[in-house]
């Protein structure tokens, strides 16, 4: 089973994230995207043996987020979308020189930003301690806070920097920016983390 609530309608650079890997799938679970984040709707896919209509006839299943008329108008206008650009390139692109950005900016904060790694728009920089491994919650909190503080500089005017914050042990940055991001904006955010990284580790 292939769970894409997060990760499918391109934001990988595929349509689905597991096709990167070669992998066909019985069951697909799909959302959020599915209607670009404007109204819930969640979907099932599966193979026809396993969700066929004698097994799961109308009404034998119900669910709070399917099949309302909003969302599903949505999700139609969203598909055309997608299939009017060519997302596929577009974000494996982006992708590729956004994480281009973040590897140099993890040679020149070595011992504060771990593993960094992404698919398309999908990355993500682990917080580390000295050793490049330790997981550092403090040092991420600290930079999560100052980004908010919205006292950053750059280009003559002043910015705060809203970061996700994940992982196991709450030292990720998940970075999933729109598909209309322009290289100006990545160059932009590399600056504005760069800064984060440079005042909270001093400050440290």
């Amino acid at each position: 089973m292939d769970d894409e609530i997060q990760m499918g309608f391109y934001r990988t650079g595929k349509f689905w994230a597991i096709e990167h890997f070669g992998i066909t799938p019985d069951i697909i679970v799909f959302g959020k995207a599915l209607t670009n984040g404007l109204n819930p709707l969640s979907g099932l896919w599966a193979r026809e043996e396993l969700i066929s209509p004698e097994l799961f006839p109308p009404g034998s299943t119900h669910s709070t987020f399917s099949s309302n008329t909003l969302g599903t108008a949505v999700a139609l206008e969203a598909l055309k979308m997608m299939e009017e650009e060519d997302y596929e390139s577009e974000v494996k692109e982006k992708g590729e020189y956004f994480l281009a950005g973040l590897r140099r900016l993890q040679s020149r904060h070595r011992g504060s930003i771990g593993h960094v790694d992404g698919l398309g728009l999908a990355m993500r920089i682990e917080v580390t301690k000295d050793d490049g491994a330790t997981p550092d919650r403090e040092l991420t909190d600290r930079i999560f806070a100052a980004g908010l503080a919205g006292d950053l500089e750059a280009r003559g005017r002043r910015y705060g920097l809203v970061l996700d914050v994940g992982g196991y042990f709450k030292n990720v940055f998940t970075l999933a920016p729109s598909f209309t991001i322009t290289r100006e904006e990545t160059d932009l955010a590399l600056e504005l983390l760069d800064q984060l990284f440079t005042r909270c580790r001093v400050n440290s």
